[in-house]
């Protein structure tokens, strides 16, 4: 998916093969940085601890944090969902 297709918000496809092509390219990319799962979560929760200290979090189940392959580079993506305020 390209930048434009993420930043307009249009569907990924979701087929096996590219579901399956997008696990492949995480796991190369992960093998490539030298990042354990283990590491990955414990980064995981120091960037969602970060974060906690200046917005509220809505919802700390559905944090995502992932490794992806892009045309220039490895990049780290980190969706979090942040809880409005009413101000």
């Amino acid at each position: 998916m390209g930048f434009l297709d993420q930043l307009f918000g249009r569907k990924r496809d979701t087929s096996s093969s590219n579901v399956a092509k997008e696990r492949l390219l995480t796991v190369l990319v992960t093998d490539r940085v030298k990042l354990t799962p283990a590491m990955m979560e414990a980064m995981r929760n120091e960037i969602v601890a970060v974060i906690e200290r200046y917005v509220d979090v809505a919802d700390r189940a559905a944090i995502d944090v992932t490794l992806l392959r892009g045309e220039q580079g490895d990049h780290l993506k980190a969706d979090i969902p942040l809880r409005r305020s009413n101000h």
